[in-house]
Protein backbone atom coordinates (compact mmCIF):
# COMPACT_ATOMS: atom_id res chain seq x y z
CA UNK A 1 0.00 0.00 0.00
CA UNK A 2 1.24 3.37 -1.16
CA UNK A 3 0.64 6.33 1.63
CA UNK A 4 2.18 9.85 1.07
CA UNK A 5 5.27 11.30 2.94
CA UNK A 6 2.21 13.83 4.03
CA UNK A 7 -0.46 11.63 5.18
CA UNK A 8 2.90 10.26 7.21
CA UNK A 9 4.13 13.38 8.32
CA UNK A 10 0.31 13.94 9.82
CA UNK A 11 0.62 10.66 11.51
CA UNK A 12 3.74 11.77 12.67
CA UNK A 13 2.54 14.64 14.71
CA UNK A 14 -0.04 12.16 16.30
CA UNK A 15 2.43 9.85 17.16
CA UNK A 16 4.80 12.08 18.39
CA UNK A 17 1.94 13.72 20.90
CA UNK A 18 1.04 10.49 22.20
CA UNK A 19 -2.51 10.41 20.89
CA UNK A 20 -2.31 7.81 17.91
CA UNK A 21 -3.69 4.44 18.09
CA UNK A 22 -1.91 1.30 18.22
CA UNK A 23 -2.57 1.00 14.79
CA UNK A 24 -1.43 3.65 14.01
CA UNK A 25 1.49 3.69 15.84
CA UNK A 26 2.71 0.60 14.08
CA UNK A 27 1.99 2.58 10.59
CA UNK A 28 4.86 5.29 11.37
CA UNK A 29 7.22 2.74 12.84
CA UNK A 30 6.75 0.63 9.56
CA UNK A 31 7.48 3.38 7.45
CA UNK A 32 10.45 5.10 9.32
CA UNK A 33 11.79 1.36 9.15
CA UNK A 34 11.41 1.45 5.41
CA UNK A 35 12.35 5.39 5.14
CA UNK A 36 15.88 6.18 7.06
CA UNK A 37 15.20 9.88 5.91
CA UNK A 38 11.34 9.58 7.34
CA UNK A 39 13.24 7.70 10.12
CA UNK A 40 16.12 10.43 11.26
CA UNK A 41 12.85 13.42 10.64
CA UNK A 42 10.88 11.20 13.33
CA UNK A 43 14.69 10.99 16.05
CA UNK A 44 14.87 14.41 15.30
CA UNK A 45 11.12 15.72 16.06
CA UNK A 46 10.85 13.53 19.06
CA UNK A 47 14.35 14.50 20.24
CA UNK A 48 13.24 18.12 20.23
CA UNK A 49 11.67 19.79 23.63
CA UNK A 50 9.61 22.83 23.54
CA UNK A 51 9.50 24.90 26.41
CA UNK A 52 6.28 24.20 28.55
CA UNK A 53 3.52 26.53 27.34
CA UNK A 54 1.40 28.13 29.75
CA UNK A 55 -2.24 27.12 29.22
CA UNK A 56 -4.51 30.54 28.78
CA UNK A 57 -7.48 28.24 28.70
CA UNK A 58 -10.43 29.58 31.15
CA UNK A 59 -9.55 29.28 34.78
CA UNK A 60 -10.27 26.10 36.83
CA UNK A 61 -12.32 27.53 39.27
CA UNK A 62 -14.43 29.70 36.24
CA UNK A 63 -17.35 27.06 37.03
CA UNK A 64 -17.19 27.85 40.42
CA UNK A 65 -17.00 32.00 40.31
CA UNK A 66 -20.36 31.81 38.01
CA UNK A 67 -21.90 29.58 40.22
CA UNK A 68 -21.35 32.18 43.18
CA UNK A 69 -22.13 35.14 40.84
CA UNK A 70 -25.60 33.75 39.51
CA UNK A 71 -26.78 32.81 43.63
CA UNK A 72 -25.73 36.15 44.46
CA UNK A 73 -27.40 38.11 41.55
CA UNK A 74 -30.54 35.84 42.58
CA UNK A 75 -30.47 36.49 45.94
CA UNK A 76 -30.25 39.97 45.52
CA UNK A 77 -33.19 39.83 43.06
CA UNK A 78 -35.63 37.95 45.62
CA UNK A 79 -34.34 40.48 48.14
CA UNK A 80 -35.26 43.65 46.06
CA UNK A 81 -38.45 41.83 44.99
CA UNK A 82 -39.42 41.26 48.91
CA UNK A 83 -38.21 44.76 49.83
CA UNK A 84 -40.57 45.73 47.07
CA UNK A 85 -43.67 44.53 48.10
CA UNK A 86 -43.38 44.60 51.59
CA UNK A 87 -42.20 48.94 51.40
CA UNK A 88 -45.34 48.86 48.74
CA UNK A 89 -47.85 47.74 50.39
CA UNK A 90 -47.09 48.65 54.29
CA UNK A 91 -48.36 51.94 54.03
CA UNK A 92 -51.61 50.21 52.86
CA UNK A 93 -52.29 47.78 55.71
CA UNK A 94 -55.86 48.51 57.15
CA UNK A 95 -57.73 47.23 60.24
CA UNK A 96 -61.99 47.10 60.72
CA UNK A 97 -63.67 47.99 63.49
CA UNK A 98 -67.04 49.32 64.19
CA UNK A 99 -66.79 52.86 62.29
CA UNK A 100 -65.53 50.86 59.10
CA UNK A 101 -62.03 50.03 58.06
CA UNK A 102 -59.24 52.77 58.60
CA UNK A 103 -55.85 52.42 57.68
CA UNK A 104 -53.20 52.33 59.73
CA UNK A 105 -50.31 53.99 58.09
CA UNK A 106 -51.53 56.02 54.88
CA UNK A 107 -53.06 59.19 56.40
CA UNK A 108 -52.04 59.04 59.58
CA UNK A 109 -48.49 59.52 58.98
CA UNK A 110 -47.63 61.37 55.61
CA UNK A 111 -43.67 61.22 56.24
CA UNK A 112 -44.05 58.00 56.74
CA UNK A 113 -45.91 56.95 54.13
CA UNK A 114 -43.46 58.92 51.67
CA UNK A 115 -40.75 57.44 53.04
CA UNK A 116 -41.63 53.57 52.89
CA UNK A 117 -42.80 54.09 48.90
CA UNK A 118 -39.28 56.02 48.57
CA UNK A 119 -37.43 52.90 49.45
CA UNK A 120 -40.05 50.51 47.52
CA UNK A 121 -39.00 52.60 43.92
CA UNK A 122 -35.62 52.02 45.15
CA UNK A 123 -36.41 47.98 45.93
CA UNK A 124 -38.10 48.00 42.35
CA UNK A 125 -35.33 50.42 40.54
CA UNK A 126 -32.71 47.57 41.95
CA UNK A 127 -34.46 44.83 40.76
CA UNK A 128 -35.08 46.50 37.33
CA UNK A 129 -31.38 46.74 37.17
CA UNK A 130 -29.97 43.52 38.19
CA UNK A 131 -33.15 41.93 35.82
CA UNK A 132 -31.18 43.74 32.72
CA UNK A 133 -27.78 42.74 34.16
CA UNK A 134 -29.13 38.96 34.06
CA UNK A 135 -31.15 38.88 30.97
CA UNK A 136 -28.57 38.52 28.39
CA UNK A 137 -27.20 35.60 29.97
CA UNK A 138 -31.00 34.18 30.06
CA UNK A 139 -31.52 33.60 34.00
Amino acid sequence: MMIAEEVMNDLLTLYLAGEASRETKALVEAYARERPAFAAKMKAAGALSLPDVPDHGPARDLELRALAQTRQFILLRTLFVAGGILFTLLPLVFTFDESGARFLVLGRYPGLVWSFWSIALASWIACYVIHRQVRPSGL
